[in-house]
């Protein structure tokens, strides 16, 4: 009897340790919604999406990684990106992490380009790394970020009280860094 009132002691005792003891955040659920992580707790979360360079057709040359874009609002397909000159852009897509291709066939529809070269993993989301123009202003770490009058290169953000379509926040900078650096460390978030 009195091993049957000890084991059960000894079991009342082990649920009250388990229910009063603290429950560290990565064993706790945050609720429904996605869950965004990379395979190790310590690695920044990121997200990709295979995107279609166009550009001027068969004439344009390659689009290089660390590039910002912008989504192409004539071709309004939701896969093709292109590069502005509008500083702050509102069709900010996101940051290339690899380097888009020259199209092989001119006036091909993105079904058409399936398998073709000029296709490309953008960044919409995470730790980055951005080309800065030569024509920006220098960051600050915290500054906001978009896309500026150079093709394919950031600049610090600035809101527009005067145009609609200048208003594309991208993310910010995590660095200092002066007009005209690449691979400038910034966090994006298009989406």
């Amino acid at each position: 009897m009195s091993k049957r009132i000890f084991l059960v002691l000894l079991a009342v005792l082990f649920v009250w340790g388990i229910a009063f003891a603290a429950t560290p955040g990565t064993r706790t659920s945050p609720g429904r919604g996605e869950i965004v992580q990379m395979p190790y707790a310590s690695d920044p979360p990121k997200r990709f999406r295979m995107v279609r360079w166009v550009g001027a057709g068969a004439t344009e040359s390659t689009l290089a990684a660390d590039s910002i874009v912008v989504w192409d609002t004539t071709i309004d397909d939701g896969v093709t990106i292109n590069t502005t000159t509008t500083s702050y852009d509102s069709s900010v897509a996101g940051i290339l992490v690899t380097a888009a291709l020259t199209q092989d066939t001119v006036d091909n529809t993105a079904v058409q380009d399936i398998g073709k070269d000029n296709w490309a993993w953008l960044q919409t989301y995470g730790k980055s790394q951005v080309n800065l123009a030569a024509t920006a202003a220098s960051t600050s770490a915290g500054s906001a970020m978009a896309t500026s009058t150079t093709a394919g290169e950031a600049a610090p953000f600035v809101a527009s009280t005067s145009s609609s379509i200048a208003n594309g926040f991208a993310g910010f900078f995590f660095d200092v860094a002066t007009s005209g650096t690449d691979d400038v460390e910034c966090f994006v978030r298009c989406e």
